[in-house]
């Protein structure tokens, strides 16, 4: 193997695959980036076994060969050269050989032979979509993620294909983030289709879209593939049964909240300094035109109270909820103006933009947290 290649253009390949890598594993061979140079392509491979991730580049060399080089010594080894072409080179079956014009670096590495052989299996469904709108999806529910390993089926985003709509959804049982794109075109929608697809495949698809228009997904059994044109994405599906979620989506919170979105996340970022640690607990005082957002942590004796202005169909209400679950959820809606949909201080909120984009519809729901007597009696 011998092939040169810009630093840069090596660098950004490695970024696309090494997310992949495992930082802690007993089988050495997983910390390693399979480097296959063939007909004028070098891949970039790496994989945890339930993840693999292929980059492909195009690179000036006649020669082939093949093999497995530690990840995070050729990371940060290429991170730390300057913009400089870097020369490649395969002497032996144990070391690799990065030349530029001012040194040389030499890396033990191990054969190709002991790289797990990533085979792609047959699948059900394939259809093309829009990156952009697979991007913004992706983007708006992942962060309602769980991070719970006993509930494993809440640790990916939840993905159907029903009736010409796509719905992602992912809840960690405080909040529910859902996005559905409408008169989604494929010849899937024939069929039904329900998978649970783990948040880090998603991630490094996320890395790989670079400025592609589309990406083509492959629907198997137990395991989902991402094809781009110079990136493949292969994962295992998580296997297990989501919740229903549409039972917990309320359908009879008639009282509206409009409230201008950057003002009310840079009052509830003010305010929640104050709160406890523990519960990060603001508290919501709503009347027809303004809401009071009041915290305190007893145990430091800190307490702080902000009003904003805001139009509410009701005369009064107040409603508790984690400042961090609300300020996410707010930040991955995009319009001026944010609308609650509530019903009473005990129930669940749904969040939605003022304005949905065209064929989305963007459903965000959040839990309250219990006030205290104490609470309610200090107003």
């Amino acid at each position: 193997m011998n092939f040169t290649i810009s630093r840069s253009e090596l660098y950004e390949a490695l970024h696309k695959v090494v997310g992949v890598v495992p930082q802690k594993t007993t089988i050495s061979i997983l910390t390693c980036i399979l480097m296959e140079l063939k007909e004028k392509k070098l891949q970039l491979t790496g994989t945890d076994l339930e993840i693999s991730v292929t980059h492909s580049l195009d690179v000036d060399s006649s020669d082939e060969g093949a093999v497995a080089v530690p990840a995070k010594l050729l990371v940060e080894i290429v991170r730390e050269l300057p913009d400089v072409p870097v020369n490649i080179i395969s002497e032996t079956d144990d070391r690799i050989i990065l030349k530029t014009e001012k040194g040389e670096y030499k890396i033990a590495t191990q054969p190709r032979e002991d790289f797990p052989n990533i085979t792609v299996e047959e699948s059900e469904h394939n259809f093309w979509i829009d990156c952009q709108h697979l991007a913004d999806m992706t983007n708006k529910t992942i962060f309602a993620v769980s991070a719970d390993e006993l509930r494993p089926a809440l640790t990916g985003i939840n993905v159907e294909l029903v009736e010409s709509n796509l719905i992602f959804v992912a809840t960690d049982g405080h909040r529910l983030a859902k996005v559905v794109y409408k008169d989604f075109q494929t010849q899937a929608a024939e069929q039904r289709v329900k998978m649970i697809v783990p948040t880090k495949a998603l991630n490094l698809m996320m890395r790989n879209l670079e400025d592609a228009k589309q990406l083509n997904v492959q629907i198997g059994e137990d395991h989902v593939v991402f094809r781009l044109d110079n990136a493949i994405i292969y994962s295992k599906l998580i296997s297990g049964t989501y919740p229903n979620y549409e039972r917990v989506l309320p359908a009879s919170n008639d009282i509206l909240l409009r409230v201008d979105r950057e003002l009310l996340i840079s009052t509830l970022r003010r305010v929640s300094i104050f709160s406890s640690s523990l519960t990060n607990q603001v508290r919501l005082v709503l009347t027809p035109d303004e809401i009071t957002i009041h915290s305190e942590d007893i145990e430091f004796g800190a307490e702080a109270t902000e009003s904003i202005p805001a139009v509410f169909a009701g005369e009064w209400m107040q409603i508790g909820y984690n400042s961090v679950y609300l300020i996410d959820i707010l930040r991955h809606i995009d319009t001026e103006e944010v609308h609650f949909k509530l019903k009473d201080s005990g129930s669940a909120a749904i969040i939605h933009p003022s304005e949905q984009p065209e064929k989305v519809e963007i459903t965000m729901l959040i839990m309250p947290i219990r006030i205290s007597e104490e609470e309610s009696r200090s107003d």
